[in-house]
């Protein structure tokens, strides 16, 4: 089959929906599709005479990068212009392929490529196919951005049922087992729907060596409980209990704490006002990590911080546990038992999970006695669940054959 993915983000970005992509794309290439992917202009020099460019990495698949205003990192405004841009970019190249595309698999940055995707295989003939990283406009509700009922709200509801929609759609996939349940319903009921999760783009294991050495150059002290929230921090993550716990346990005289928060986003704000009332707390705030040594720092921790606001379970499914789980790392999750990573985290038995609001719960786990040996035993158990659950080969190959089954008559199509 040709494959034709649209995505705005696809490497050298890191953003994680273009580094999710590579792999299935390399996964298709392998199985003997042809792919093309549509995206951004990224790191790599785009020719003078075409936006096509081979990179070196991706020698067996087409790639299209559309020049944009990459003012979306700064404003909103600028983000809103991006995506217009790549809508026009992306609409155009399609218009123009030399080689009919079998199916069209649109992701979700920008969002609503589900409609081009649409439109696009039936004017090619084709399927049309859909990877959802984050569901909309159920995002823009959690956000408070829409007002239940509003005409906004039911045009955008409308425009997303359209974009899944049709007798041509060969498949929705997503994230996690509550992102499924809440996109199907957008779905028509024969519409095919499952998930997949995401894996961790860490490859190899830190060594004591590494770590040790990693934590002396950080000045992070061996003989201290070290707790780290590393990765995004936007809007759909909770800090309030991390921080309330941090400031009840800054008065413990044995001072056996470090809080280290690295990371961007919309929340960081927040860490840097609790900063500024209690210099004295034991916290430590920095930006991310190359992905390189992504997993010298994630192993340095002895627990991870995982949130995520009960209103946003199911319009997204964080991935940051996959990575901190196949480090061997147990996981604090604030949040919903009910969401994708409750449900992984409890499951798994690699962490702990805390319902919203309730700090005293987690100050409990933060001065357990038995620490070291507990974030030991339940990080043996999430490192166990990632290889199980989250393995790159295994995850790739079947979002792979997901998206690549020809029709109904296929074996492999019905819903697993």
């Amino acid at each position: 089959m040709h494959l034709v993915f649209l995505n705005q983000y696809f490497p050298p970005d890191e953003a994680p929906t273009g580094v999710m992509l590579e792999g299935v794309a390399a996964q298709a290439v392998k199985n003997g599709h042809r792919v093309t992917i549509i995206c951004s202009e990224g790191g790599y020099a785009v020719s003078e005479q075409s936006n096509t460019t081979i990179t070196p990495e991706s020698a067996d698949y087409q790639m299209i990068r559309i020049r944009t205003s990459k003012l979306g990192r700064r404003t909103f405004l600028g983000k809103v212009i991006d995506y217009l841009a790549f809508y026009v970019g992306v609409a155009i190249q399609l218009a123009v392929l030399e080689n009919r595309p079998d199916r069209i698999i649109a992701l979700t940055t920008p969002p609503y490529l589900s409609v081009l995707a649409r439109f696009f295989s039936k004017f090619y003939g084709g399927t049309h196919a859909h990877w959802v990283m984050d569901l909309y406009p159920d995002v823009m509700d959690a956000h408070g951005m829409l007002k239940p009922g509003s005409l906004s709200q039911t045009i955008l509801k409308s425009l997303t049922r359209w974009g899944f929609g049709g007798a041509r759609n060969a498949g929705v996939l997503t994230l996690g087992p509550d992102m499924d349940q809440r996109t199907a319903a957008y779905l028509n009921p024969s519409c095919r729907h499952h998930w997949v999760p995401l894996w961790s783009t860490t490859e190899n294991s830190a060594t004591e060596a590494e770590i040790s050495a990693w934590r002396k150059s950080k000045g992070w002290k061996s003989e201290k409980r070290l707790v780290m929230y590393s990765g995004n921090m936007g809007l759909g993550h909770r800090f309030g209990e991390f921080l309330d716990a941090i400031e009840s346990l800054s008065s413990d005289p044995t001072n056996q704490y470090h809080f280290v928060f690295c990371g961007d986003g919309k929340r960081r704000k927040e860490i840097e006002e609790f900063l500024l009332r209690n210099p004295q707390a034991p916290i430590e705030l920095t930006d991310y990590v190359p992905r390189s040594e992504l997993h010298i720092h994630l192993s340095c921790a002895d627990v991870h911080l995982a949130s995520m606001e009960p209103r946003w379970d199911g319009t997204m499914v964080p991935s940051k546990i996959q990575g901190i789980f196949a480090m061997g790392r147990p996981v604090i999750f604030v949040g919903s038992r009910e969401s994708s990573i409750g449900q992984w985290i409890t499951e798994s038995g690699g962490g702990w999970v805390i319902a919203p609001d309730e700090t005293p719960d987690l100050i409990e786990i933060l001065k357990d006695s038995n620490w070291h040996v507990e974030c030991l035993e339940r990080g043996e158990r999430a490192k166990k669940y990632a290889e199980q659950h989250f393995s790159e080969s295994r995850n790739a190959s079947g979002i792979t054959s997901f998206f690549t089954v020809v029709s109904p008559s296929d074996p492999a199509y019905a819903e697993k």
